[in-house]
Formats: C-alpha cells, structure tokens, sequence
C-alpha cells in the first residue's frame, strides 16, 4: 500500500502484511510526523471477471450471456442491500471541529512553523510517556484508570512542553491534549 504522510504528505510504500488489523503508529522519517495508520480494506466489492457483486453467485445462464441484463441485475441487488444496509446504520457521530489557527496563520510562515513545532513537541513529550511505560499503559486503559496512574508523569510532560513552546499559543493546550487521546489512550477520548 502506498502510505502518504499527514505532516509533509511524503509519500511511501509499505507493504501490507506490516499493518496489523488493529492499526500501528507510524513515524515519517523525513518530518518526524506520527500518525495511526489503519489496514487498507481487502474486501472488493465487485468482481470483475464476472460482473457479478462479492458475495452473490451468478446463475450458470448470466455466467456465458454476460451483457447488460447481467450488469443491471447486479447493480439492482446492490441497490437493494445498500438500502437495507443504511437503513440499519446508526447515526454518524459529527465531527468535532478542531480550533483553528486564525487566517494570519496560513500567511504567516513563522507563526505556521510555531504551530507545527508545538504539534510536534506534543506527540514526542507524550510519545516519551508510552515508550518507557507501555506495559504499564495497557494495564491502565484495561483498568479504566489511565489518569490515576499517568498524572505525575503527564503533568511533568506539560511543564516540560509549556517551558519549550511558551504560553502565547492559545491552540498549544488543545495539540497536548490531542497528543494524549490519539498516543497515550490509543485513540480514545480520554483526555
């Protein structure tokens, strides 16, 4: 799979088998950049040697006539299921809007570069945290007790990450604690 960097959107090959089925974090080598990368999806909807949709058995007659009665039979039934599959879905959870730097932040190269520094020094204070505490860290998220046992380490993390960024970056707190959810919960909303 052809894998893209969300940081410096560099793009690499890796190949399939390295991802498991629950994700891992990745690291780009050229910006540093950490992200969660989930496995391609391998089922195909349609197969195309037989015009016919994954999960359905052409009839032996459609199978050597072929043609646009086949096709349109097809797309029929995936209407049909796609329908009932909606119909059974729950409710999409909106997505949360993140704060957004003001406009001056995409004009101006020096503030743009603070941000991404401040980002970035938030996935290592708490990417720090996990890799001398993994095991520890599991224990924690199985127990539901991941603050308890992790608040003298992350309050150290966030003296540590204030002292390097300063205080004049309103959003600094929010990539800190976007650093901890995504890093230190594993992705849940803990944080």
């Amino acid at each position: 799979m052809i894998v893209t960097c969300d940081g410096c959107r560099t793009k690499y090959l890796l190949s399939d088998d390295k991802v498991p089925e629950r994700g891992i974090r990745v690291r780009c080598p050229k910006c540093r950049y950490v992200w969660r990368l989930m496995p391609r999806a391998d089922a195909s909807v349609f197969e195309v040697s037989s015009g016919v949709f994954s999960g359905q058995e052409p009839e032996v007659g459609e199978r050597q006539a072929g043609g646009w009665a086949a096709l349109e039979k097809s797309l029929h039934s995936f209407a049909e299921r796609r329908d009932r599959s909606s119909e059974e879905e729950r409710p999409v959870e909106e997505p949360r809007e993140e704060p957004r730097a003001s406009a001056t932040a995409t004009e101006d190269p020096e503030l743009r570069k603070r941000l991404d520094r401040s980002k970035r020094l938030a996935r290592v204070f708490v990417s720090d945290i996990l890799v001398y505490n993994k095991e520890k860290r599991d224990k924690a998220l199985e127990n539901g007790d991941l603050m308890a046992v992790f608040g003298p380490e992350i309050k150290k993390a966030w003296e540590a990450y204030k002292e390097k960024i300063g205080s004049n970056l309103p959003e600094s707190s929010q990539f800190f604690r976007d650093a901890l959810n995504e890093i230190l919960a594993d992705g849940r909303k803990i944080f």
